[in-house]
């Protein structure tokens, strides 16, 4: 093989891979997941949306049209929806938020590292709130699906305390956490869901082995992206509607998950 058939192989394969890389960063996957609950007295649809980072959807009508379809009976943010609390990333996630509540699901937010360490927490929260998102900072929010009883208790991500978090035997109990280890450290079990993001599930992933390193999870992590049984509840970690620092994704495109809780026995 000579040089320029070299240099052409090598370039179309850079192209290819390019390409692969950008819609794998840009073009968010829908995921449609069911989980279990004892307690479910008739199915409820919750739609999750995590580490958005101030993202730019290639896609955002299909997204849109995918979460109008399913139809949730409400949207959970669990953090990073930002990603820094400058003026345009702010602007480019409220672009975003404003279309997400043109739907006119009840839609709740909590705060990750990215809000709370960076700057203007405070300004995005104001505009989230005239959207009419609900922020729960380690606050509680009940309501009912149905004939379900909904705890829904949100934490802070550097500040979290347990005083408000009220859970009850007959209602289905859902802890929303940015990273899902910061409830697993501190010991508690009384929960039927938490639904928390931060991973990335990884961002990069190899077939058979899964995500090499997550944040906050470490190498390998065991908890980097989907359902995991936990005590006597389950963990689902979202692995994400963006990116950060680099706009890189393998085998684990962005996206956001459509969840139906069913009544059944956790596996």
């Amino acid at each position: 093989m000579n040089k320029k058939k070299l240099g052409l192989g090598l370039l179309g394969a850079g192209l290819g891979l390019g390409y692969y890389i950008n819609r794998q960063c840009f073009y968010a996957k829908e995921k449609r997941v069911n989980l279990y609950s004892k307690k479910a007295k008739s199915p409820i649809r919750i739609t999750q949306i995590s580490d958005f980072h101030s993202n730019v959807l290639a896609n955002l009508g299909e997204v849109l049209r995918n979460i109008k379809d399913f139809d949730p009976h409400f949207i959970i943010l669990t953090g990073d929806i930002i990603d820094y609390g400058t003026e345009r990333k702010i602007e480019r996630s409220v672009f975003f938020l404003r279309h997400l509540m043109s739907l006119g699901y009840p839609t709740y937010y909590i705060s990750g590292n990215h809000e709370e360490a960076g700057p203007n927490l405070d300004v995005f929260a104001s505009k989230i709130k005239k959207l009419g998102i609900v922020y729960l900072f380690n606050d509680q929010s009940s309501f009912y699906v149905g004939e379900n009883k909904i705890n829904l208790y949100g934490l802070g991500h550097y500040a979290r305390f347990y005083e408000k978090y009220k859970p009850e035997n007959d209602a289905i109990n859902i802890i929303l956490s940015h990273l899902s280890k910061d409830v697993r450290t501190e010991g508690i079990s009384d929960f039927d869901f938490i639904f928390s993001g931060h991973t990335h599930g990884g961002q990069v992933r190899l077939p058979l082995i899964g995500a090499l390193i997550s944040p906050g999870e470490g190498f390998f992590p065991n908890y980097d992206s989907g359902e995991f049984p936990y005590k006597n509840g389950i963990i689902y970690v979202d692995s994400g509607l963006g990116n950060t620092f680099l706009p890189l994704r393998f085998l684990n495109p962005i996206g956001f998950s459509n969840i139906t809780i069913a009544n059944g026995s956790v596996v």
